[in-house]
């Protein structure tokens, strides 16, 4: 079981949004769970809140502001960018991998087909240390 997180995630897809959510209450305890359906309005939200999260997912694929430059701006960000960035996508392209990996993304996983994969992808990202981990590989 992993411990209550503030978690953002950034996905314009609503089937994904409930099976995201579905797959947290299972593995987590209390946590609270900010929805952005494109990048800006989840800058908007860091920006304007209190509480910065623990940690964020962003799907690549959204109107307005797509992943790419929403992670690019969090990571750009004085405030933000110390924030684990994770890149949640249906993309396996090398080349968005890579991009996303040059941006600050903290890790990349593509979305899984089935619930259960989903659940135990969220909950090795969840369990992670992301300070002493990022403060090991710096």
């Amino acid at each position: 079981m992993v411990i209550s997180k503030n978690i953002y995630l950034a996905d314009d897809d609503w089937d994904d949004v409930e099976f995201f959510k579905d797959a947290l209450n299972e593995i987590t305890f209390g946590f609270h769970l900010t929805i952005s359906s494109n990048g800006q309005e989840l800058l908007d939200k860091l920006h304007n809140s209190c509480l910065l999260p623990d940690i964020i997912f962003i799907d690549l694929n959204m109107p307005i502001m797509d992943g790419f430059e929403a992670l690019s701006l969090i990571k750009t960000d004085e405030v933000l960018n110390s924030i684990p960035t994770v890149i949640y996508s249906t993309s396996s392209n090398m080349n968005h991998i890579t991009k996303a990996y040059e941006l600050g993304a903290s890790s990349y996983f593509k979305k899984p087909s089935d619930f259960k994969s989903l659940k135990n992808e969220l909950e090795k990202v969840l369990l992670i240390d992301w300070k002493n981990f990022i403060q090991s590989i710096e």
